[in-house]
Parts: structure tokens; C-alpha cells; sequence
């Protein structure tokens, strides 16, 4: 397939690019049969019958403009090569070119992509161009400063200028894209290791308050939990006697609970193991189970199951996973604490190529200059200027930026879903309990009211 954009059409003497070419493939041993244009299919349907024989082999040779083999074109399956003898306006066009064999579909395992360019010639200024709308569009499509390989400044940018410094005739010029290149690649990593640098400050401000925080909370926790494994599990105390877990006080109790409230409201039930157990009603008829020592843990009901059945599992399910939620924390504080000590020892860290890019970058300017044909008396030629810039850039293996870190990952789960066991499913159905964590709130009846609810005691 060749992709030929200028001499479509003959000039006023007569001469045709395409004509050109097929006397040549023709003099080198092409039947005339095999070759064919594409602006000679004027219709639909003569095109599909085209794009038929080329992907049955009758025609081996396919000419044609972008605008008429491009998008829409398949007829990749026996293509061997794709000869582009001109350079398009757009980058997106050279990518359409590229596509009609670079695709699924074709049976070949390897194909050539040949780009023809005359030194000297306009040639150079349209892979320029190419070059610089590709940057701009690389810019604005990714939105954000990603590491990339050495020899590459973003996609198909380098590739453009490749060519281009071929096509100026000057082997400097390469070494100039290739510089312009690695600089690219530096700024992203001293702005990575500047963003570094911020969220390092940034995370040794927050994360000793994070673990003296999560200290409180664990040390709350094994609190409740020891009070838990002291209390009986087949007893609770309502309204000051004690009753089983068959007894109908704690249905009694949970029928003095309004159904519905304009606000939330807690109503404490009695206690259970050792910690004071209720019913959090929210305007809606949702209702959580709470269980309170130290801290407030909460067990959420659905609508259709708020029986006694379904807060004693909320309570059974509650209580026993203290141990699982104290790992939980454990963790956490560790975590935060390596954290910590990793933040302090990256804080202050300089750019470890900063000398590298600064030479790099003077090296570059005085090699542009030298290539402009001013240069400074006593310079050194562009000549002398590429190598030593190939010596640097030899000394100098620049390897990827480290990952940034993530936020901490929570070890423990703010809502953790639950099913009930064979028990409580057989005596009565009820959707699987959800499990949330909350601070303690403040004991008084004012900072209740504030908070949006107040507490009605029962009892």
C-alpha cells in the first residue's frame, strides 16, 4: 500500500506522481493488472470491489491519498509493507495510515512501514510539524506529567523528529531531538520528585496525629473487648433484672421503640457482656444496633427484620469480632508508623540529576546555536558539540521514578458484611448484618442535640 497526499492530480505539463510510480513498479516487474488507484473506483460499490481484490491477492499494489485509504479502509489481510512517500498535516492521519496494516486481521507476521524523505527538501519542515502538533496533543490528551522511556518524549513525537533530522541532512540534528528528548524526560522527574517532596512535608504533619489517634482507639477497643470475654453470652440486663436471650423482655423493650422519628435518636436497651447495648432509630425506619464501652460499635437492620431475633445476631456478631477488629487497628498503627519513618527518610532528599540536567541542558542550547550557523568565537562545532552531548547522556542511565505513594489503605473495614448463621436463618429470615465502626459519642444530652439527635431513656 502507498500513500501518496501531493500529485493526485497531473500538473498542467502533464506530470503525475501516481503515473510515476506505476511506470516504475511496472519497469521493475509488476504486471500493470496488479496496480491500481483508488481515486479510480468512483463509487461505493467499485471501491468494496477493489478492497475484495486486494485482499485476495489479485491486486498487489494499492495508491492512494489519505483521504480516500484512510479511515474505513480494510484491507489489511495479505499486506506485507506500507510506503509512505509523503508527510501529512496531521498526526492523527500518519496514525490512520499506520492503522491499514498495523491491525488485526492481517496474516502476516512481520510488516514493513517505509517513510520516504529528500534531504534538503520540504521534507524536514512537514516532520517538524508533525512533530510539534503531536507535543501539543500529547500535552492536552494525557493531562498529566507520566514517566517515559529515555528515547521517548511522549507517544509518536520522537519518531516525527527522527525523521525530520534525517531529512535536514545533519546528523547533529538527531542528537538534537534526542537531547531535547531526555530533557523532556528530566523535567517530569524533578517535578515528580518535587511532588515528592510536598506530600512527604505534607504526611509528617498528619500521620503522628493519625497514630496517637489510632493508639486511643485500640487501646478502647481491647477495653471492650476484655469486658466482652468476661460477660455471659445466654444473659443480658433490661431495666435493671436480668433476663435470658429466649425471654420476651427484650421484645417488650424494642415495642416501646417508636417506629419512625423526625431525627436520629439513640435509645439504650441494657446491657449485654458487660457493655450497654440499644437501638439507633433514623427518620425512615432504618435502625442500628449499637454496642458501648470505650468506644461505639454499630450493627446495621434492615427494615424487615428488627425483631429480637435480628438484634441479638447484630449483638452475638457484634461481640464476637473484637479480636478481628483489634488486629485490624493493630495493623493499621503499624503501617502508619513505617509509614512515618519512610516519609522522614525521604524528606530533604535533593534531585539526584539535577547536575546531570543542567549540563545536559547547556550542552543542548550551545549545540541549537552551533546549528543555527552563528556560533560564538571559539566554540566548538555541532559537530564536536553532538558527541559530547552522546558522551553525557552515555554516562547517565536515568531509571524510572519511584511510584508515588498511596494513601494508606484502611485495615480496617468501616462496613463489613456479615451472613447469619444456620440458626438464625431457620427460626427467622433476615438480610445479611452490615458491621460499621464509629468514635464514641459525647455523653451529654446537649452535644446529642447539637449532633442532631437526643437520647430517650426507656427505663
Amino acid at each position: 500500500m502507498i500513500f501518496c497526499d501531493m500529485g493526485v492530480n497531473p500538473t498542467p505539463w502533464g506530470y503525475c506522481v501516481y503515473d510515476e510510480v506505476v511506470e516504475k513498479l511496472v519497469a521493475r516487474g509488476i504486471p500493470r493488472e496488479q496496480i491500481a488507484a483508488v481515486g479510480d473506483a468512483d463509487s461505493d460499490a467499485k471501491k468494496q470491489a477493489l478492497f475484495e481484490k486486494v485482499r485476495q491477492g489479485t491486486v498487489r499494489v494499492l495508491i492512494g491519498s489519505t483521504s480516500k485509504m484512510g479511515t474505513g479502509t480494510n484491507v489489511q489481510k495479505r499486506l506485507v509493507a506500507m510506503h509512505h512517500l509523503d508527510a501529512p498535516w496531521k498526526p492523527a492521519e500518519v496514525e490512520q495510515r499506520d492503522g491499514r496494516i498495523l491491525r488485526q486481521g492481517n496474516e502476516n507476521v512481520e510488516v514493513a512501514v517505509y517513510r520516504y524523505v529528500t534531504e534538503g527538501s520540504f521534507d524536514a519542515y512537514m516532520w517538524q510539524a508533525l512533530e510539534t502538533k503531536a507535543k501539543f496533543i500529547a500535552q492536552v490528551m494525557t493531562g498529566e506529567a507520566a514517566v517515559r522511556r529515555a528515547e521517548d518524549v511522549g507517544g509518536q513525537e520522537l519518531s516525527y523528529a527522527e525523521v525530520k533530522a534525517i531529512a535536514s541532512g545533519n546528523p547533529a540534528v538527531l542528537v538534537l531531538a534526542e537531547a531535547d528528548a531526555e530533557l523532556q524526560r528530566l523535567a517530569v522527574l524533578r517535578r515528580n520528585h518535587a511532588d515528592e517532596q510536598y506530600l512527604a512535608r505534607r504526611k509528617l504533619r498528619e500521620l503522628p496525629e493519625s497514630i496517637d489517634r489510632l493508639g486511643q482507639r485500640l487501646a478502647a477497643l481491647e477495653a471492650d473487648g476484655q469486658a466482652v470475654a468476661g460477660g455471659d453470652a445466654k444473659f443480658m440486663v433490661i431495666g435493671g433484672k436480668t433476663a435470658t436471650i429466649q425471654d420476651t423482655a427484650l421484645a417488650a423493650a424494642l415495642n416501646r421503640i417508636p417506629d419512625y422519628v423526625d431525627a436520629r435518636r439513640r435509645f439504650p436497651i441494657g446491657r449485654y457482656r458487660g457493655l450497654t447495648f440499644g437501638i439507633e432509630r433514623h427518620p425512615g425506619g432504618a435502625a442500628d444496633v449499637y454496642l458501648e464501652g470505650e468506644t461505639i460499635r454499630m450493627a446495621i437492620l434492615s427494615k424487615e427484620s428488627q425483631g429480637p431475633r435480628a438484634v441479638m445476631n447484630a449483638l452475638t456478631r457484634l461481640a464476637a469480632s473484637y479480636d478481628e477488629v483489634i488486629d485490624g487497628v493493630r495493623t493499621e498503627r503499624e503501617l502508619a508508623e513505617r509509614q512515618l519513618s519512610d516519609y522522614q527518610e525521604r524528606l530533604g532528599k535533593p534531585f539526584v540529576h539535577a547536575a546531570y540536567l543542567d549540563e545536559l541542558a547547556g550542552l543542548r542550547d550551545r549545540l541549537k546555536v552551533a546549528l543555527s550557523g552563528t556560533p560564538a568565537e571559539g566554540e566548538p562545532t555541532a559537530a564536536e558539540l553532538a558527541e559530547q552531548i552522546k558522551v553525557l547522556r552515555a554516562n547517565h542511565q536515568v531509571e524510572a521514578a519511584p511510584a508515588r505513594v498511596k494513601p494508606l489503605p484502611r485495615a480496617e473495614k468501616v462496613r463489613r458484611k456479615e451472613e447469619p448463621n444456620a440458626e438464625a436463618k431457620a427460626q427467622e429470615s433476615e438480610p445479611p448484618v452490615v458491621e460499621e465502626e464509629r468514635p464514641r459519642e459525647p455523653q451529654s444530652f446537649q452535644a446529642r442535640v447539637a449532633r442532631g439527635g437526643g437520647q430517650m431513656t426507656l427505663f
